[in-house]
């Protein structure tokens, strides 16, 4: 089992914490799956320390919260209301709403747990919604061999997802 370091940042110095334990599995088939997999791993492990409940939950009282969670290989550093442009994700259709769960890191402010690789996904809740399905810039592609009439023009149009993170929350445990 991987564990994770809750990081206090004060004054530019970093003072380790108490360890959590860690672990999260990602579903990213539909959004009926990924609800039911939150559903099961709602309960925190009992056999987290009281010290470590008390530093989550200190992170809990903070304002604001940022992420880092990888969709499809890549690592995105979101907030809520976070516009996430990726590479198009066909299963996906306008206003489907995906709860992310392969988070790295989730911080404040003055407080970062960091996953090693991710943090479980009892300890937050990412909701994201597909907003568009745009069209890339067109890009011109020319093969051409020298000393021959031999010329070749392609082109070339990359298609994105547009993903809105509506909800970044941390879980009181």
């Amino acid at each position: 089992m991987s564990s994770s370091n809750l990081v206090r940042l004060a004054f530019g110095i970093r003072t380790a914490l108490p360890q959590i334990s860690t672990r999260a599995l990602h579903s990213s088939q539909t959004p009926a799956s990924t609800a039911a997999a939150a559903a099961a791993t709602t309960s925190p492990p009992t056999k987290w320390s009281a010290g470590s409940v008390d530093l989550v939950n200190r992170l809990r009282d903070q304002q604001k919260y940022y992420a880092t969670v990888v969709i499809k290989g890549r690592p995105f550093t979101v907030t809520q209301n976070d516009i996430i442009v990726m590479d198009r994700i066909q299963e996906l259709e306008l206003g489907d709403s995906l709860a992310l769960n392969q988070v790295t890191e989730l911080g404040s402010r003055d407080y970062t747990i960091k996953g090693q690789p991710f943090i479980d996904s009892g300890l937050f809740k990412i909701e994201a919604t597909v907003i568009e399905h745009p069209d890339g810039k067109l890009f011109t592609v020319t093969k051409k061999k020298r000393r021959t009439a031999h010329q070749k023009v392609t082109y070339h149009r990359n298609r994105h997802t547009m993903l809105r993170v509506s909800a970044i929350d941390v879980a009181k445990i």
